[in-house]
């Protein structure tokens, strides 16, 4: 009986340490940006490689026609500063292209073809990509946008924190899950007015980069039908080397 009891009362502690950890997330908008705030506080800048792993070009265009323009790269040299600077440098056969996004602009370049077009998406933000298009999360996710806690039991049990994403300009809406333990993001929606989904995309294989910030490593891209579109994965990844603002200039 004694060693019944032991057993039982070991099984029970397992149970409650796996339902604490299922949800270790904050209980109020307020909290989860404390939290955030905290998770990424050291954070700076990420350098790294991005590669591509898999490619439906079919699917590709069911998700945007552009999209699989981007997936002709082989790789690409990934940079990123806080709080919203990103900066994308490839090769498309011979001719170097550099795509940047900062101070509320994108700008293109390639200058072997003597490109260089700049466009204003101050007003637009929804257009502008973000950090949290790459899994990272700070608190720029408030930038722009109204942030709610979903009550999801679901995400819930897969220690996840559900969030509803709405701009305050326009009438797109994102759905994203959070680590609730470690903050990176595990899943996005892409959705139109009417609630319908777009794309998705899963993150996955988080690394703890330098003891600074959580990243996940791999994403994946997917149609509204659930068609995978594509995979990437990061690699040689560095964390807070000191970019220069220059070179997202």
């Amino acid at each position: 009986m004694k060693n019944l009891l032991i057993r039982l009362g070991g099984s029970l502690l397992a149970l409650i340490v796996i339902s604490a950890n299922a949800y270790a997330g904050p209980v109020s908008e307020q909290d989860l940006k404390a939290k955030i705030e905290m998770a990424s506080k050291g954070f700076e800048d990420i350098s790294a490689t991005v590669v591509v792993r898999e490619k439906n070009k079919d699917a590709l265009t069911k998700v945007h026609e552009g999209s699989a323009v981007l997936y002709d790269f082989q790789s690409a040299q990934l940079q990123i500063k806080t709080p919203d600077r990103i900066r994308i440098e490839s090769k498309l056969g011979m001719v170097k292209v550099e795509y940047i996004v900062a101070d509320g602009k994108k700008i293109f370049r390639a200058p072997k073809i003597k490109m260089n077009k700049t466009s204003d998406y101050s007003n637009m933000p929804a257009k502008l990509q973000r950090l949290l298009d790459f899994g990272i999360v700070t608190p720029q996710l408030w930038v722009g946008r109204h942030v709610e806690i979903v009550e999801d039991a679901e995400a819930n049990s897969n220690g996840e924190i559900k969030l509803k994403l709405t701009w305050l300009t326009g009438d797109a809406i994102n759905y994203a899950w959070i680590d609730a333990a470690n903050f990176w993001l595990k899943r996005f929606e892409k959705r139109d007015g009417q609630d319908n989904l777009i794309s998705s995309v899963v993150y996955s294989n988080p690394q703890n980069v330098g003891n600074v910030i959580w990243l996940p490593t791999k994403v994946e891209l997917y149609t509204a039908d659930g068609q995978k579109a594509g995979a990437t994965e990061m690699v040689d990844i560095k964390v807070n080397t000191g970019l220069a603002d220059s070179i997202f200039k």
